[in-house]
C-alpha cells in the first residue's frame, strides 16, 4: 500500500504535539514559592536555631532564599574556601612545589632548599602512592651520598635549611638522629643555599597543586587549609604566617567585587573560634568558582554527598534521595555545623550555605543539625537532565596522615 504524505496541518499538529512534550519534560527551574516554605520550616526549626542560610542561582545570581545570610558567623572548615579561592588568585592549579637537596662545601654538611611544600609525607610508601615527597627518602638520599663518600657511616651532620615547615625538618633530624647521627641545624636563605652549596644529590616534586587543594577540600585537612592560606599571603606581599590571612582574604574578596565588611579570620583551616564570615559572602565564592574559570578547579575538589570525602557518609539513612545530587564543603564545631557547595535542582545547580552556629554544644546537637540540612537538601533535590559535570580524579583513600 502506498502511503500517502502528511498534509501541511497535519505536520503542524505534530510539531505542536511534540514541541508541548518538549516543554512538559523539561526540568523547571527551581521556584522561591516552593523552596522557601522548606528552608524557612528548617531555619526556624530548634534543631539549626536560626541559621544563617542561602539559596543562589549561580546562573542568574537570583536569591531564591535568604535567611540571616549577612550576619557573621562562625564557618567551621567553610573557611576553605576562602583558602581556596586565595590560593588560585596567585598560582597556577598546575605549580608544583619543589625541595632539593645538596652537599655543602663543609664536609657533611646537607643543605636543603625547600619552597614551604604544604604536603611533604613522613610514610614512604604513602608518598609514593600518591605522587608526594617522601620525608624518609630525602634522609636515605642524604645518608648514602655522605656515607659514600666518608667510606663508612657518618657520626655527625650539620643541616643548612631555607623555606622548610618545622615540623618537616624536626621529622628529618628525628630520622638521623635514629640512626646514631648526631645532628645540627641553621636557618638561611634559598639564594643562601645555592651560594654555599657544592652538589645537588636530588630534588623531590609535589603533586600539582590542584590536587593538593582537592586533598584539602576532599577530607578537609586542616593542616593544608592553613598551609595553603599562609602560602598566598606570601604570595600576596603578607609575609608567610597567619597575620596576613584576614588581609589575604579581604584582598580576595575585593578583586572579586564581593563586599568584606566585618569578616575576620585568624587562621586559613576555620579552626579558630573567633573567625567571622557571613552565608552570603560564601555564597558569592562560590558563584565565582561555578562561573570563573579562575576559580573553576575549586568545584571539583568538593565532596559528594554519599559518595566521597566528608561527605560520604551524608544522605545514606537520612535522606537516601540526595545521594550524589549535592557537592559541598562541610564544617564542624562544637556547637557549629555548617554547610555550602551546590545541589542538582533538575534544570541545573544551585549554590547554597547554611551555618548554625548557635546550637547547643555536643555531638547530639552536631548530629541532629547535619540530618535536618540533609533532609531540607532532599525536599527539593533533583538530577539534572543530560550529563552531570565531572569531578576531578582524586584518590579517595583515607584522610592523610599529617
Amino acid at each position: 500500500m502506498k502511503l500517502r504524505p502528511l498534509s501541511i496541518a497535519s505536520v503542524s499538529v505534530v510539531l505542536v504535539a511534540l514541541t508541548a512534550a518538549m516543554t512538559t519534560s523539561a526540568p523547571a527551574a527551581l521556584k522561591s514559592s516552593v523552596v522557601s516554605p522548606i528552608l524557612k520550616s528548617a531555619a526556624s526549626s530548634k534543631t539549626l536555631a536560626n541559621p544563617g542560610m542561602i539559596l543562589m542561582d549561580p546562573v542568574t545570581g537570583e536569591t531564591i532564599f535568604d535567611n540571616d545570610a549577612d550576619t557573621l558567623r562562625r564557618p567551621a572548615s567553610l573557611l576553605k574556601l576562602l583558602s581556596a579561592a586565595s590560593l588560585l588568585n596567585y598560582v597556577a592549579p598546575d605549580f608544583r612545589f619543589t625541595t632539593e637537596i645538596l652537599t655543602g662545601a663543609e664536609p657533611n654538611t646537607l643543605m636543603i632548599a625547600g619552597s614551604l611544600d604544604p604536603w611533604m609525607e613522613r610514610n614512604d610508601s604513602l608518598a609514593t602512592k600518591m605522587g608526594r615527597a617522601s620525608l624518609p627518602k630525602i634522609v636515605k638520599t642524604a645518608l648514602k651520598k655522605f656515607d659514600s663518600e666518608n667510606g663508612s657511616p657518618i657520626k655527625t651532620l650539620h643541616i643548612e635549611y631555607a623555606s622548610m615547615h618545622s615540623v618537616d625538618l624536626d621529622f628529618i633530624k628525628a630520622q638521623f638522629k635514629a640512626r646514631n647521627v648526631k645532628v645540627t641545624a641553621t636557618k638561611i636563605s634559598n639564594s643562601e643555599v645555592h651560594l654555599y652549596s657544592k652538589e645537588s644529590i636530588a630534588k623531590f616534586q609535589s603533586p600539582p597543586l590542584q590536587k593538593i587543594m582537592d586533598w584539602m577540600l576532599l577530607w578537609s585537612d586542616n593542616t593544608l587549609g592553613n598551609r595553603m592560606a599562609m602560602y598566598a599571603a606570601m604570595k600576596a606581599g603578607l609575609g608567610y604566617g597567619q597575620s596576613g590571612i584576614e588581609e589575604l582574604f579581604k584582598r580576595t574578596l575585593a578583586d572579586l567585587n564581593i563586599d568584606s565588611t566585618g569578616l575576620h579570620a585568624v587562621d586559613g583551616s576555620g579552626l579558630s573560634r573567633s573567625n567571622r564570615v557571613s552565608a552570603h559572602m560564601l555564597g558569592q565564592i562560590l558563584r565565582e568558582t561555578y562561573n570563573n574559570d579562575k576559580y573553576r578547579p575549586i568545584y571539583g575538589g568538593l565532596p559528594i554527598g554519599g559518595v566521597s570525602g566528608t561527605m560520604r557518609h551524608r544522605f545514606l539513612t537520612s535522606a537516601p534521595k540526595a545521594i550524589g545530587l549535592v557537592r559541598a564543603k562541610t564544617g564542624s564545631l562544637n556547637g557549629t555545623v555548617s554547610m555550602a557547595g551546590f545541589v542538582d535542582g533538575g534544570d541545573h545547580e544551585y549554590i547554597f550555605v547554611a551555618i548554625a552556629d548557635q546550637i547547643p554544644y555536643g555531638p547530639t546537637a552536631a548530629k541532629a543539625a547535619r540530618v535536618a540540612f540533609d533532609k531540607a537538601l532532599a525536599k527539593f533535590a533533583k538530577p539534572i537532565e543530560g550529563a552531570s559535570p565531572t569531578p576531578s580524579s582524586i584518590s579517595q583513600s583515607p584522610s592523610p596522615s599529617n
